[in-house]
């Protein structure tokens, strides 16, 4: 009877055999499932693990920005002339020139507009002085006539006819009343005066506000250096691409900066999924891309809040963070620099 009981053993294991063999061919995706989610798991816990990437720029902290200023006419404006890229300028030299457009003739029309409404104001001027002059002589005219008409009224009757009498007041009370006009008169050109004066006034200083503005935005067309230093080419924060001579860009999008060594710090973009691991105060050890050696630790001291596309890199945002440099930095390093870092161990 044992070899009867090692048969229906042998024949129970083959029954479950073959039984998981149907159930593994009828379910494959669960079979791909369960091979998968150990693998997936191992791939998410070396990410985490992975350190983050960080690539950047060696910046001055007291760099002169050279934006696209916000001029009238036009939102975007193009670039005509660059001094050249890493070239030494110094304070007041001409580092950037914009195509003007249409601003030289707004500006001479501002200038033509000015000089007409001044040439009218003297010419209302002129007008109003006349009149308040003419109204003053008539006032003093009729003061005379008054004073003469007093003469002949003040004549008792007994001294003369009472006809010429009723005259001579009929004669004081017209001029009384022709005096009393021309006073009313001479008050009201007065007044107009004044009044004309102040619209006169308001309308020059919105010519003069005018074509100041004009001024202005034509001079802000050339960009001159306020430091000293070295000429870089700004990057488009979207595109990662510089800007050169001929670019049309709009209000507010970076053109250049003017940089020197007296306060270098780091600028590095760092991937969205990576910014969680370099809160501020993280070390980090940075080393040029072209000089491997000397590297330098610095601490990373800001980090912004929004993440930024870059179109040429991912799909992914990316973050802005700035780190200081814990010693001097060495001499190889100079604004402008492409570096990278990795984490101080």
């Amino acid at each position: 009877m044992p070899g009867a009981s090692c048969a229906c053993a042998m024949a129970r294991w083959n029954m479950i055999a073959r039984e998981t063999e149907r159930r593994s061919a009828s379910r494959p995706a669960e079979r791909c499932f369960a091979f998968l989610v150990p693998a997936l798991m191992l791939w998410i816990t070396s990410a985490d693990a992975a350190p983050p990437y960080l690539t950047g720029i060696v910046e001055d902290g007291q760099a002169q920005t050279v934006e696209m200023p916000r001029l009238p006419g036009a939102w975007q404006r193009s670039i005509e002339w660059m001094a050249p890229e890493g070239s030494n300028v110094s304070v007041g030299d001409l580092i950037v020139r914009l195509d003007p457009g249409q601003l030289i003739a707004r500006e001479e029309q501002a200038t033509i507009d000015l000089d007409r409404r001044r040439q009218e104001n003297e010419r209302r001027q002129a007008e109003l002085d006349l009149a308040i002059m003419d109204a003053e002589t008539a006032v003093l005219r009729a003061e005379s006539a008054v004073r003469l008409a007093r003469i002949d009224a003040e004549v008792p009757p007994t001294a003369t006819s009472r006809l010429i009498h009723s005259r001579a007041q009929l004669t004081l009370a017209t001029a009384e009343q022709a005096l009393e006009r021309a006073r009313a008169e001479f008050a009201d050109k007065k007044a107009e005066n004044t009044g004309a004066q102040e619209s006169m006034k308001l309308a020059v200083a919105r010519a003069e506000l005018e074509a100041t503005r004009m001024r202005d935005a034509l001079a802000r067309t050339q960009v001159h250096a306020t430091k000293a230093g070295f000429l870089i080419y700004a990057e488009s924060e979207f595109t990662g691409r510089k800007t050169f001579p001929g670019d049309t860009l709009s209000s507010g999008s970076l053109i250049a900066h003017v940089a020197s060594r007296e306060d270098l710090r780091f600028r590095f973009r760092v991937h969205e999924a990576d910014i969680l691991k370099l809160p501020v105060g993280t070390r980090i050890v940075v080393v040029a891309d072209a000089i491997p050696t000397p590297s330098i630790v610095a601490i990373v001291d800001w980090t912004s809040n929004q993440a930024t596309e870059r179109e040429a890199w991912s799909r992914g945002g990316y973050f802005d963070v700035t780190a200081v440099p814990v010693e001097d930095m060495p001499n190889v390093f100079m604004p402008g620099m492409s570096v990278m870092a990795e984490l101080d161990r």
